[in-house]
């Protein structure tokens, strides 16, 4: 049986992978959750956007893909392919702040979702010849293993593909898009690389490239819940 997202936030909530207490005031406090996450968790709308995007993506690349050797597209990670609702949910029932420590700590627990759309948006473009994707994330390096592990869990990791986490603070989308444009540092091994299209939840997860445009090329995923906007 289908289980509707209401009732997913329910078991989340009761879950023993959360990290606050158990209670009476849980249910009511469902209630209270603030609308980005909520609209994100229980709302079919995010998940009708979602997978109109990754199905917009498709119908725009599919004809390309048919003619071009060795593909390449660049993804985001964090509310792009791997949905993270859960780790806004433990804050706000814990009264807290986004803190790195906190997120590379649920990150290691491999639990996160997948943004609705993503894995047969992948299945399908990984089914072309030499399909490669790149993905740039300000996950911390030092969670490469785990995240690997959580997408293996999900069926959309690929041996082949590559990942760029962030490796200090310094290191920027930018830099390692530079990288990736010209085949040094991080991919020195691969060479440089022409990009097909971009896919992110942010403005700083796209080149400022007159070549790509948003339902083109550049595809952009709804994220109310945290970040900065343009």
């Amino acid at each position: 049986m289908k289980m509707t997202k209401y009732k997913f936030v329910l078991v989340l909530l009761f879950s023993p992978l959360f990290i606050f207490p158990q209670n009476n005031n849980l249910v009511e406090n469902i209630s209270k959750i603030p609308n980005d996450v909520k609209w994100v968790v229980t709302s079919s709308e995010y998940e009708l956007l979602c997978e109109q995007i990754y199905r917009t993506a498709w119908l725009s690349m599919k004809h390309k893909l048919k003619i071009m050797d060795n593909p390449v597209i660049i993804m985001d990670l964090d509310e792009t392919v791997l949905n993270n609702s859960e780790y806004q949910i433990n804050l706000f029932m814990e009264g807290e702040e986004y803190k790195s420590n906190t997120w590379n700590r649920f990150v290691k627990k491999e639990i996160s979702t997948l943004v609705p759309g993503a894995k047969d948006f992948i299945e399908k473009y990984k089914k072309n010849t030499n399909a490669k994707i790149i993905y740039i994330s300000n996950r911390d390096a030092s969670t490469l293993a785990a995240t690997k592990n959580n997408m293996k869990t999900l069926g959309i990791y690929r041996e082949e593909d590559v990942f760029l986490l962030k490796k200090d603070k310094d290191d920027s989308k930018v830099i390692r898009r530079e990288e990736v444009f010209s085949g040094t540092g991080r991919m020195k091994t691969y060479g440089s690389q022409k990009i097909i299209a971009y896919f992110g939840d942010a403005a700083g997860d796209f080149p400022n490239d007159e070549k790509y445009e948003f339902g083109i090329n550049k595809f952009i995923f709804p994220n109310p819940m945290y970040g900065e906007w343009d």
